[in-house]
């Protein structure tokens, strides 16, 4: 996010001098510099302050007396009061986190005395050090709009908000204070798409003749279910108190949003992602449901170098023997327009070529054409290890074919096993 989209309400007369220092809002020397530049003496607050937060908040988060009490994180909690408000209010069991060693220890020494049990913590936001599934409540104020500078993508965010899925419980919540613009709803809503219900909110803001960026409180409860939930919104999208430009723009990733849960919901032929099957969206992919046939997209992002359209198909019923648990053949792009490959009926054809009773079908384009049939197997390994049927079945072999001349000509070109490897 551009820094001058940043929405802050600090009184002093030199935030915007300070702001200068940042730049880059995802480098750590920058926010050290910021920090230090500020000093200890006052707090920075982006977005809403504690008055507009309160009621929200508390009325999320629960009772602070509740036995165990509420486990929360604050990653990227800067030099924000936020944390001592909520302390104050009872909430006891707050971790801070901020990857900047200047300001964790100015916060260290500002509330050693007064809330000795607020602990603070020296990490990177998007790798924790902490046990899967530790806190009640991950709470987020700005932290996941200053990863998603525009040039840099979608990379920080995406591995931020895995690390707040890892650290919920279940039945917890990540509550995301956030200008909710396009490219971080973009992110937000489908991160959050099995498996967890969301709703947005719009934070009150203070009086002013001057009109502002509107706060939004984005929430996502962690629940144990595969069903497509609707985005739900507690506002009225015409009387937002906002610029016209913001209030469509959450309008339009709200509507967009919805209607493709709406597709999930009712069986459309559409494409699941790895993390979509991990969550659930079409059951436990350990086990083989026979005859069943869906479409999905794999790698794109971290460190995977290409996207793939791939189609993952279970053999019907009575098909067997199988040579393979699992298989991948991978069609050329000059051969994937085909009936063979492009149809249901065709491709069925080739599961029952294959030998495999789950057959990952990865059909290559035009952004494959530089690559190397190794490169794009090396690629390809550990996405589909984590497709392959089977629980205890780490060193089966999964064999890489390719098209050739007819449906009877299979090419193993790549085929290995033992604990790790495919």
């Amino acid at each position: 996010m551009g820094k001058k989209k940043k929405n802050q309400s600090s009184s002093s007369s030199s935030a915007t001098d300070l702001l200068q220092t940042l730049g880059d809002f995802t480098s750590k020397e920058n926010w050290d510099k910021f920090f230090t530049i500020r000093g200890t003496g006052d707090s920075f607050e982006w977005y809403a302050e504690w008055p507009q937060l309160r009621d929200p908040l508390i009325s999320l988060i629960g009772a602070p007396t509740s036995s165990p009490p509420p486990q929360i994180l604050v990653p990227g909690c800067g030099n924000s009061r936020l944390s001592e408000h909520l302390y104050d209010a009872g909430f006891h069991g707050i971790t801070n986190v901020d990857f900047s060693k200047v300001v964790i220890s100015d916060m260290l020494r500002r509330n050693v005395r007064d809330r000795s049990d607020m602990r603070w913590r020296v990490m990177d936001m998007t790798s924790m050090q902490f046990m899967d599934e530790t806190f009640d409540v991950v709470l987020d104020k700005g932290g996941l709009d200053a990863l998603m500078e525009p040039e840099l993508g979608h990379k920080l965010g995406n591995q931020y908000l895995s690390e707040v899925k890892r650290l919920l419980k279940s039945g917890g919540k990540f509550v995301c204070l956030t200008l909710a613009e396009s490219h971080v709803l973009g992110l937000l809503f489908p991160k959050f798409r099995f498996g967890w219900k969301m709703s947005v909110h719009a934070i009150p803001q203070k009086s002013s003749s001057e009109p502002s960026l509107q706060t939004f409180m984005v929430v996502a409860d962690k629940e144990n279910s595969s069903v497509v939930l609707q985005v739900t919104s507690s506002f009225d999208h015409s009387s937002l108190d906002c610029n016209k430009n913001q209030a469509f723009g959450i309008h339009e990733a709200l509507e967009s949003e919805n209607q493709t849960r709406r597709e999930y919901s009712h069986g459309s032929d559409i494409l699941y992602s790895l993390e979509d099957l991990q969550l659930g969206a079409k059951g436990d992919m350990k086990n083989l449901s026979p005859g069943c046939r869906f479409k999905l997209i794999l790698g794109g992002e971290g460190d995977f170098c290409f996207s793939y359209r791939a189609v993952l198909l279970d053999a019907r019923e009575n098909s067997g023997p199988f040579m393979y648990n699992c298989g991948v053949f991978i069609v050329p792009k000059t051969r994937a327009h085909e009936w063979l490959f492009s149809s249901e009926e065709g491709q069925w054809l080739v599961v029952e070529s294959s030998k495999a009773a789950r057959l990952i079908m990865v059909l290559l384009d035009t952004s494959h054409a530089s690559a190397s049939m190794d490169e794009i197997q090396k690629d390809l390994s550990p996405l589909v290890k984590q497709l392959a049927p089977g629980k205890d079945d780490q060193g089966a072999q999964i064999p890489f074919m390719m098209a050739g001349d007819g449906i009877k000509h299979r090419n193993v070109v790549h085929q290995n096993s033992g604990p790790g490897t495919i």
